[in-house]
């Protein structure tokens, strides 16, 4: 489903970046703005993939700000295991590509019953890969799809897969890939939240090294539970 273009003020927002910031990086070229008459415009995937590669790749995004007189937080707090079931959990995932890395991963999403269309789902998983892979050199893949509406998922999820092989998977250096994650929510704040939780989770061993020695689903779901980070979802 198309989405409607975002102006200045709503792509500044989503950013948490000052309109004139975002005003450079058009001009600059680095972000993609659609000029429409005395006004710039921005496509909502395009900036969402813009800063999901930003946050995959550690660059700087934007300055946390202090939240507006107002403004709202939804509830309730969450972790990542929230997100988490035992049928999204796969210690021994038997695909040796990227193509079957991805066909595995939404096969297991849709299992679990969590897809609406796992052959559009699956597609743009595909086109995200495609315009730039979410593999990481800590041998993981932080893998999600390109577009997202309301009718992607049935509900925010994370599913996550330890290869018994590593794959090259198009991580930059050329590090083969074990450790996959798929994390999917139509709310574009709180796929980034996911995101960027999962990527500090990154910089900690004993999370990553807890997943690759899990052996059961069970054994997988625990290590989320396990000191679980919380964080709120601004709205």
């Amino acid at each position: 489903m198309a989405m409607r273009l975002w102006n200045l003020e709503e792509t500044a927002a989503f950013l948490k970046l000052e309109e004139k910031e975002v005003m450079a990086l058009a001009t600059s070229g680095e972000l993609r703005g659609i000029p429409q008459g005395n006004r710039m415009l921005f496509d909502p995937e395009e900036v969402d993939a813009w800063y999901s590669n930003r946050l995959i790749r550690r660059l700087p995004v934007h300055r946390k700000k202090p939240p507006r007189t107002g403004e709202a937080y939804a509830a309730p707090r969450l972790s990542l295991a929230d997100y988490c079931r035992l049928e999204t959990m796969d210690p021994a995932l038997p695909a040796k590509t990227r193509p079957g890395v991805l066909r595995e991963l939404t096969a297991m999403a849709e299992r679990a019953g969590l897809l609406y269309d796992p052959a559009e789902f699956l597609e743009e998983l595909q086109k995200r890969e495609e315009a730039a892979s979410t593999a990481m050199a800590e041998g993981i893949a932080l893998v999600h799809p390109l577009a997202r509406d309301e009718y992607i998922c049935q509900e925010p999820f994370l599913a996550v897969a330890h290869a018994q092989n590593p794959v090259f998977f198009g991580e930059p250096n050329g590090i083969p890939t074990d450790l996959f994650f798929l994390l999917c929510s139509p709310n574009p704040e709180e796929h980034l939240q996911i995101l960027a939780e999962l990527c500090q989770r990154a910089e900690t061993p004993n999370f990553l090294q807890g997943l690759r020695n899990a052996h059961t689903p069970q054994e997988m779901l625990d290590v989320f539970r396990q000191n679980p980070l919380k964080y709120s979802i601004t709205c």
